[in-house]
């Protein structure tokens, strides 16, 4: 079996960079990615996986502010309960 990868850590540059670019556009193109990987010393897996995850992060963010708890009006176990 081989050795456990090391997982990387962002740099605070590279992260407040990918973070900025972020801001500014969800899906960068294949070339805007390869582009940031090259100016950031980084992998071009390592940038596409930031974009994923950050992009399922801001779901999942959205998400939980955006959910009623169980019992609120609104809610689809109230909706259907009407017989």
């Amino acid at each position: 079996m081989a050795p456990k990868k090391q997982r990387l850590v962002f740099t605070d540059l590279q992260r407040r960079t990918l973070i900025a670019i972020f801001k500014e556009n969800k899906r960068p193109s294949k070339e805007m990615q390869i582009t940031i990987s090259q100016q950031l010393g980084l992998e071009l897996n390592t940038v596409s996986n930031f974009f994923m995850n950050a992009r399922r992060r801001c779901v999942d963010r959205w998400h939980d502010e955006h959910s009623t708890s169980p019992g609120q009006p609104g809610t689809s176990a109230n909706t259907f309960s009407k017989a």
